[in-house]
């Protein structure tokens, strides 16, 4: 007899306490992590909100919202050995043994919740969220992060073939329990997704009185993270009351929020048509990592010019077109129209070609190079994916700023002590590059508005909005690609003048 939903729960989830996060990493290629995070960067809690985290497992996500945002979190959970671990590592939040299906609490308790992988565990998924939305406050948030199966169909899979074959395999090598569980987990997302397609879901947060529900999905939709708020009343009503603390620092309306305008870069250009493929290749930033390749050039006492045109086609491939076709993969940072299909088209058409210019390469330099050519592949499969490590600031400043001198240093023939001092700048400058575009990129991409003043000791006033709070950083970004592609042309040209 098929077992139901919440005795899977139990059965799963029985045994691996103390390996659950180590394992969920490895599972998901630290997907999970990237994933988890996502959920708490869009809470939006304030000091002195209480947040409710359902299906807390060991505490993940109430532990990553508490030091996030300074607020109180109480985790709830079904499972005392789930519990148990939780409190071995965050032993200063309150902990609740009880079911998603019957909250302890009153109406109204908690300025948000969140919960993670629940619904496929409980037998009434629509009462469920019933239910969770009643202990939250009237315009209060609540966040959640399930599976999901990638709606693509070459992506999809490829998908299926590692939750068939690769999941119950690593978790073979974790322990007979994750062996369990990497079998377990395909059909429980692919049951589920037919059971309750991602729209019937979307209606069940509606008919639980949320509003203003957004959908993200990640990992080409392995991943998926929803976010709500419960319906809250005029905005007088909640401007005037004083309420339960946070809501009125929060100041959040249903009808307040919706999607920017801002373009999503300065270099982007209106949506549709041959726009969008000009802002894919993100023109200045690529331009500005392929000045790289050009400096390690100029490195070489007499650079080859086969070499270094084969450097700059096999960069611009890889960089150009698949790291960044792959990127807007993930959720269309960009706003695209392009076409998913187009996208990994272009983007394997773009990997497969580096890989090809590399391997050309390699017939001439030595099969040495070939081990350069592996790990520029590995660069771009990562960074598409979204690995933490090289989807990291100081990940992003070797990826794309030491690596490209290292490969056109080592094919021009250039000495080891110039390549790693150029190395070490190239990734400090891309370094730079990364901590100026990454907050003017969160206020573009997901900023709802900008409201505040800078205050001078001469008593004036400057009105501090969006533009003014990206204008100096942006500014600075717009000279730096052409400072570098400048500097390393005449590197270059100074080499081949000689």
């Amino acid at each position: 007899m098929r077992s139901s939903p919440p005795d899977d729960a139990r059965r799963i989830f029985s045994g691996i306490g103390a390996t659950y996060e180590r394992a969920g990493a490895l599972l998901s290629f630290g997907q999970d992590s990237r994933w988890r995070e996502r959920l708490v960067d869009s809470l939006g809690a304030a000091p002195g909100d209480v947040v409710l985290d359902v299906a807390t497992g060991t505490g993940l996500v109430a532990r990553a919202v508490s030091e996030r945002y300074g607020c109180d979190v109480v985790g709830l959970d079904r499972s005392g050995e789930m519990l148990s671990a939780a409190v071995a590592r965050n032993g200063h939040i309150p902990l609740v043994l009880a079911r998603a299906e019957s909250l302890p609490f009153p109406d109204d308790s908690f300025d948000h919740l969140t919960f993670t992988y629940l619904l496929r565990y409980v037998d009434d998924p629509p009462a469920v969220l019933r239910e969770l939305a009643r202990v939250v406050k009237p315009g209060g948030r609540i966040v959640a992060l399930d599976f999901g199966v990638p709606p693509n169909p070459i992506l999809r899979t490829m998908w299926r073939a590692y939750t068939s074959i690769g999941l119950p395999l690593i978790g073979r090598a974790i322990s007979r329990q994750w062996a369990g569980v990497g079998a377990f987990l395909r059909g429980s997302v692919e049951g589920f997704n037919a059971a309750h397609s991602q729209h019937s879901v979307e209606r069940y947060w509606c008919d639980a009185g949320l509003v203003d529900v957004h959908v993200h999905r990640m990992s080409f939709g392995a991943g998926v993270v929803m976010t709500a708020l419960k319906a809250a009343g005029t905005t007088e009503t909640l401007s005037s009351r004083r309420g339960p603390p946070g809501l009125g620092r929060l100041g959040r309306l249903p009808s307040a929020r919706g999607p920017s305008v801002v373009p999503a870069a300065f270099y982007a250009l209106a949506p549709g048509s041959w726009r969008d493929y000009w802002t894919l290749l993100h023109p200045p930033y690529t331009t500005w990592h392929l000045s790289y390749v050009l400096l390690g050039a100029a490195l070489a006492p007499m650079p080859d010019p086969r070499i270094v045109a084969g450097s700059l086609l096999a960069f611009f491939l890889a960089v150009g077109v698949a790291s960044h076709s792959f990127d807007e993969l993930q959720g269309r940072p960009l706003g695209t129209r392009i076409p998913s299909a187009v996208l990994i088209v272009l983007g394997s058409l773009g990997l497969f070609g580096a890989i090809a210019v590399g391997i050309a390469a390699a017939a001439m330099l030595g099969p040495w190079f070939l081990g350069l050519v592996v790990v520029g592949a590995a660069l771009v499969i990562s960074y598409g994916l979204e690995v933490p490590v090289v989807h990291s600031d100081i990940g992003f400043a070797l990826a794309w700023g030491g690596f490209p001198v290292i490969a056109s240093a080592a094919a021009n023939g250039a000495p080891l002590g110039a390549t790693i001092a150029a190395t070490i700048g190239a990734s400090l400058l891309s370094l730079a590059q990364r901590r100026l575009s990454t907050p003017v990129r969160r206020v573009r991409r997901r900023a709802v508005d900008v409201v505040g003043e800078v205050r001078y000791r001469d008593g004036t006033a400057e009105r501090l909005d969006r533009q003014a709070l990206i204008a100096a950083p942006e500014a600075a970004l717009r000279l730096l690609w052409l400072a570098m592609l400048a500097l390393s042309i005449g590197a270059l040209v100074a080499r081949w003048s000689t």
